[in-house]
């Protein structure tokens, strides 16, 4: 990836925005809609986005049929042939780039279905954990073994034997995909079974998105507390969507409403079934003037404050916070950012490295970062992305 060179912004923001969708949502959907029964419209899928990228080269491997309707902005609409719960191809080696859904999402759906996989990807992505994830699933008579080192990628997916088991017990605190997987998978067994999350989940609106993706999809899964009952009487249906912009992406610009100017963004707000869009929220804590309503977020220039705050149901906006925390008044301290360390790269050493850079007095943990902003954030900085951004080829 070339350089770029940001310039001072000398006057105001003032902007209406309409994003792309989230790409979280629009990877949920697009498998759901590939093992549904039925056609499915998908609209405002970021077909620029590496991680849909990468879901949809994995389609098209395993035999998906799909046509492209329309594409403007970045973002395209889709009819999803789907598979009936059974993907024609029955063996295949995918590459998952360093897509953390792409790679957990799949080893689920694959993981209960008669084939022979290989799932790989990038060096970054042999680096990131999966064994919370592998171990539920062959405790119920999956068949996933470790082609290079114990717990990581790349994995190795034989036929499905199911053995019966009602119950999985599987940990949510490193990654809540985990159990999005397992929920997704589940329907697919047509048999009744309790998936129990053993100690604490994090990320826990992502779950809320899952559940209501199923929903409309025709599935239904129980909740209570920290237990999900897959019913056995229930299939995929195919349905039409749009996908809501990304709230993960809207936090960039609303925190630059914060710093400088008014910035609204459009189709998010109350009704979004992102938990990334309380990121209003915070920036309301820091002071920013913030004004929601079903369908907007707007936030305006204020003066910042420092904030103690847990984003453990937030923590890829939580990247947005402490940088921010670089122009707000006083200490901010961010804990429960303990998934920072298996993202794309370990974003608690990046956040270090680069805020420190700029002048800021950094303190972290293995859970929480505290930023003590410079008097002058330090210019002429070269800030490095650890390939941790979103750059892709079109989508097919």
């Amino acid at each position: 990836m070339s350089d770029i060179k940001l310039d001072a912004v000398t006057s105001d923001l003032s902007a209406t925005l309409n994003l792309p969708g989230s790409k979280s949502i629009a990877n949920r959907v697009l498998l759901l809609a590939a093992i549904a029964n039925g056609e499915s419209v998908l609209n405002n899928i970021p077909c620029v986005s590496e991680d849909v990228v990468l879901m949809l080269e994995a389609l098209i491997k395993l035999g998906v049929k799909f046509e492209k309707l329309s594409e403007s902005n970045g973002c395209a609409s889709y009819k999803i042939y789907g598979c009936n719960g059974v993907f024609p191809v029955k063996q295949a080696e995918i590459f998952c780039g360093n897509s953390g859904t792409t790679i957990r999402f799949l080893t689920a759906i694959l993981a209960v279905m008669d084939g022979e996989y290989i799932l790989t990807g990038i060096a970054r992505m042999k680096e990131r954990p999966i064994s919370d994830l592998v171990g539920a699933l062959n405790d119920i008579g999956a068949n996933i073994s470790y082609l290079e080192k114990s717990g990581y990628p790349p994995l190795k997916i034989e036929p499905f034997k199911y053995n019966q088991a009602p119950l999985i017990k599987i940990s949510g605190k490193t990654s809540s995909q985990y159990l999005t997987a397992l929920l997704m998978a589940m329907l697919l067994i047509q048999k009744k079974i309790v998936v129990e999350v053993i100690d604490e989940l994090i990320s826990k609106p992502y779950i809320d998105i899952t559940l209501n993706l199923i929903k409309m999809f025709d599935g239904v899964i129980g909740r209570d507390s920290n237990r999900y009952t897959v019913e056995d009487n229930h299939s995929y249906r195919a349905c039409n969507y749009t996908i809501e912009p990304d709230a993960s992406t809207a936090s960039y610009f609303l925190a630059m409403g914060a710093l400088r100017g008014n910035i609204t963004v459009n189709n998010l707000g109350d009704k979004s079934l992102q938990g990334d869009k309380n990121f209003a929220g915070v920036l309301a804590l820091l002071g920013a003037n913030v004004n929601c309503s079903e369908n907007t977020i707007t936030v305006a220039h204020n003066s910042l404050r420092g904030i103690t705050i847990n984003m453990d149901d937030m923590p890829d906006v939580a990247m947005t916070l402490a940088t921010l925390a670089l122009f707000a008044e006083g200490v901010t301290i961010i804990s429960g950012v303990q998934s920072w360390k298996v993202k794309e790269t370990d974003r608690l050493q990046a956040m270090y490295n680069e805020l420190t850079k700029l002048g800021a007095k950094v303190t972290i943990t293995k859970s929480s970062i505290e930023i003590i902003p410079p008097l002058r954030v330090t210019p002429n900085v070269v800030i490095d992305t650890y390939n941790d951004t979103c750059t892709a080829k079109n989508a097919p």
